[in-house]
C-alpha cells in the first residue's frame, strides 16, 4: 500500500496500536519475568551479548535492501555502520550539551 492510498493512515494507526500493545507486553510482563528466572550472570552475560550484536546491524529501515541470507547478512554489515554514523551526526552537535560561549 502506497503513502497517497486513502486508507495508509488508518492501516498504519492499527498497526502501531498492535504493534505498542506487544511492546508493552514484552516490556511490563514478559521481560521481568525472563529477568526473574535467569541467574544473574546468565542476565548479564545475555545483555552484553545483545549490545554486541546491535552493533552489527542497520539502526533503521532499508526496504530495498536484501532479505533473504546470506545477502540479508552481507548487507546487513555493510549498512550497519553508515547508519551508526549517520546516528552520530543526526545527534550532533547536541545544543544542550556544547554551549557556545557568550
Amino acid at each position: 500500500m502506497s503513502p497517497e492510498h486513502e486508507n495508509f493512515h488508518k492501516v498504519l494507526e492499527a498497526l502501531w496500536t498492535n504493534l505498542s500493545a506487544h511492546i508493552k507486553e514484552e516490556e511490563n510482563e514478559d521481560l521481568p519475568a525472563l529477568e526473574n528466572v535467569l541467574d544473574p550472570r546468565d542476565s548479564e552475560s545475555m545483555t552484553k551479548s545483545f549490545a554486541r550484536t546491535k552493533m552489527f546491524v542497520p539502526t533503521r529501515s532499508h526496504p530495498h535492501a536484501p532479505d533473504k541470507p546470506p545477502f540479508e547478512t552481507v548487507v546487513g554489515l555493510l549498512t550497519a555502520p553508515i547508519d551508526h554514523i549517520r546516528d552520530i551526526f543526526r545527534k550532533f552537535p547536541d545544543e544542550t550539551k556544547f554551549q557556545m560561549p557568550p
